[in-house]
């Protein structure tokens, strides 16, 4: 009995094991090429386009006692919590003395609370006291980071998650003041982009602060790279 020859593949066409080989290796080299643009997308694109973020803590403690002086620890810690390096430019504290004052309605809280709050968008009034007046500066430190001036300077820069804390003993006389404000502000830009040129200056409220240099008058733009954070802590003296 003769054999049935089996039918032979018409030239030119793909049999179904090869078009499922073709579209099987297809399939995995897309995975492949979606994993290798998901990887550089998220390790490189994404830190790159973020935008810089630092944040800052400061934690006051009483430190010490001698007659009226009162000694306080400051621990200031920044905290890069984006996802791109950070050069850090500027630092500045300023440590405001507050002294208050007590009585029937010293700081017109009636007037505050009968006005008309429909029209106010915040409201600060407390019955029998008040700020005697906007605070004395009593301490002011800064620096700046390389980068930020040709001065010899050092050099600071935070990684993502990375941290820095800074420790500083202050000292205030609690027969002046009645509490203390320690404020810190923190300049910085994007570490894969030039430095902003800053200088230390005081301005009308006696408060140091780190703004931007004379170079940025010729090139504003460049200094819109600028990115601040700022943190305020209050401290009773009692």
């Amino acid at each position: 009995m003769d054999e049935v020859a089996e039918p032979k593949a018409a030239p030119g066409r793909f049999s179904m094991d090869t078009v499922s080989a073709a579209v099987q290796t297809l399939a995995i080299l897309g995975a492949g090429a979606w994993g290798i643009y998901t990887f550089v997308y998220e390790a490189k694109i994404v830190p790159g386009l973020a935008p810089p973020t630092v944040s800052v803590t400061s934690a006051l403690e009483k430190a010490g006692e001698k007659g009226d002086l009162v000694a306080i620890r400051s621990t200031v810690t920044r905290t890069n919590v984006g996802q791109t390096g950070v050069r850090l430019l500027g630092l500045t504290y300023n440590v405001v003395g507050v002294k208050m004052r007590f009585g029937e309605d010293p700081a017109g809280a009636a007037a505050a609370l009968g006005a008309d709050l429909a029209r106010s968008s915040t409201v600060s009034a407390a019955k029998h006291y008040g700020e005697a007046e906007n605070g004395e500066v009593i301490l002011r430190q800064g620096v700046l980071f390389e980068g930020a001036t040709a001065l010899p300077s050092s050099e600071s820069h935070l990684n993502p998650g990375e941290a820095v804390s800074r420790d500083l003993i202050f000292y205030v006389d609690r027969t002046r003041f009645d509490s203390v404000r320690f404020l810190v502000s923190l300049s910085y830009n994007k570490l894969s982009e030039p430095p902003v040129p800053l200088v230390l200056a005081v301005g009308g409220d006696e408060r140091l602060a780190a703004v931007a240099g004379p170079e940025c008058r010729a090139e504003p733009r460049s200094c819109g790279r600028l990115s601040t954070t700022d943190f305020g802590t209050e401290f009773s003296l009692w």
